[in-house]
């Protein structure tokens, strides 16, 4: 009971947090008027228009299309890579150095390049979304294949396994839990990459669209569309959440038995 008194009551002031800061932008907005501080119906107009109609198909849609495909390949790429490498540990000095030296690139750093390859397309987009966020997934994936139960491994040489099947019937299981670990840092990653890669040489897209209306003073418009990322980003992290819970729930029953631990 004293649980979720306590979980109420923290829910209770994290919405009066926001409330308070809401109120604080609105008197401010109206007492001081400036273009930089909209007020919030003007902000709430111009993100309620981005979801329906012409805006929906030029802005939200392209964008999720892009952040979809370019994270997917980087969880397929990152998962399958990190679980090899992990297992297969004698690739490990003549991989690794290549993997470590491209992860200290920043993501944003290969935009003129990949700018150069692809041309200003949508494949670019794609590209630059799945290597700045393919990197959490590999390496947890092989942290992830590093730390299986040596059992597990022994009872996959004694059924004559073969690699393959070592790899997705016993270690990417065993894995899982990291992998998600990784997979979350991924999602947020993938999200900025999807907004920068649509600020150069774009003709739609949530970036694009934010970059424009800065341009043309339209502030209520800019805001909203930071309102747009972050409402994307916030419901693709609890569909995430939803799917990492039932995924691995065997995993959190496994943690709650006696002596799981060692």
């Amino acid at each position: 009971m004293n649980a979720n008194r306590r979980h109420i009551a923290s829910l209770a002031w994290q919405a009066g947090t926001i409330v308070l800061l809401l109120t604080v932008w609105q008197w401010a907005a109206l007492t001081y008027p400036a273009p930089y501080l909209p007020a919030l119906e003007n902000i709430a107009t111009g993100f309620l228009r981005l979801w329906h109609g012409d805006l929906l198909f030029s802005a939200i849609v392209p964008s999720m299309t892009r952040l979809a495909i370019g994270f997917v390949i980087a969880v397929v790429v990152g998962s399958v890579a990190g679980l090899t490498l992990g297992y297969l540990r004698n690739l490990d000095p003549w991989v690794r150095p290549v993997f470590e030296y491209l992860r200290f690139i920043p993501a944003v750093a290969i935009l003129p390049a990949a700018l150069l390859l692809f041309g200003p397309t949508d494949t670019m987009r794609i590209f630059v979304i799945a290597f700045g966020s393919v990197f959490p997934v590999l390496l947890a994936a092989t942290d992830g294949a590093r730390r299986v139960e040596p059992l597990l491994l022994e009872v996959a040489r004694v059924e004559r396994l073969s690699i393959p099947e070592r790899l997705f019937r016993v270690i990417l299981p065993a894995s899982l839990p990291s992998i998600f670990a990784g997979v979350r840092i991924a999602l947020s990653i993938a999200l900025v990459m999807m907004v920068i890669s649509e600020l150069i040489a774009a003709d739609n897209g949530l970036g694009f669209y934010i970059l424009r209306n800065q341009r043309l003073f339209q502030t209520a418009n800019v805001y909203a569309g930071v309102l747009a990322i972050g409402t994307i980003g916030l419901a693709l992290t609890l569909a995430l959440l939803a799917v990492e819970k039932r995924v691995l729930a065997w995993h959190r029953g496994w943690r709650g038995l006696p002596g799981a631990d060692g």
